[in-house]
């Protein structure tokens, strides 16, 4: 018989709320940190919703689409959620894009798990903060889609994006949620309109969008 969602809560070291958001991310870094920090924004519904990130040891490699659905699923069965709690997968189609879909269909056989789709990754999502794609040429948007290593500093292509655009450079590991935060609105409007009524982004979008319109007032 699964524990009880109360324990569950005293273990996370949350309030009590209404609803809860459980989200698991492929990222250990960048999205946890995103999203902790938009639990302090003054645009979260805090009154009866509480985030929970999943956040795995420092020495779990373990980030394979496969690995954040097992991590919800367990929780899931241990304790005894409430039935308008959500458990969210955060992933990206980088190195994944053939198991998508699967991911897509087994979020659908659990009445709350939900997929959250960055394609190709959630720096995408950050980019939307910063640009509108308006400002990329063809040849520019087709870089950013394949989102391939640069060949002398190996980092993506999105991430060296980032780190011209921001004039304070762009790392992972030191994120400052709050050079994204404040265009928050814009990044969500120009989400939706990349939106091609698809289940998930199969071309350049993000679904980032869904879960945040969900948590913030």
């Amino acid at each position: 018989m699964p524990r009880e969602r109360t324990e569950f809560i005293r273990i996370s070291n949350v309030k009590e709320r209404d609803k809860m958001f459980l989200l698991a991310y492929e990222g250990n870094e960048t999205e946890p940190t995103y999203f902790e920090a938009l639990k302090k924004d003054y645009r979260f519904n805090n009154e009866i919703i509480e985030i929970v990130s999943l956040r795995r040891n420092k020495d779990d490699t373990k980030s394979a689409p496969k690995y954040v659905f097992e991590n919800l699923q367990k929780i899931k069965q241990e304790y005894d959620l409430a039935n308008s709690d959500e458990l969210w997968m955060i992933i990206d189609r980088d190195r994944n894009g053939k198991n998508i879909e699967r991911y897509n269909q087994k979020c659908k056989e659990e009445s709350n798990f939900y997929l959250a789709l960055s394609n190709p990754c959630f720096e995408f999502w950050l980019l939307l903060h910063l640009k509108d794609l308006s400002e990329f040429n063809q040849e520019e948007l087709i870089l950013i889609f394949e989102n391939k290593k640069i060949n002398k500093s190996r980092r993506t292509y999105l991430k060296n994006l980032l780190s011209k655009i921001l004039p304070d450079g762009y790392n992972e590991s030191n994120l400052k949620p709050e050079r994204f935060l404040p265009n928050l609105e814009i990044a969500i409007k120009r989400a939706k309109a990349l939106n091609k009524n698809e289940e998930y982004p199969i071309s350049l979008g993000t679904d980032i969008h869904k879960l945040i319109q969900k948590i913030i007032k």
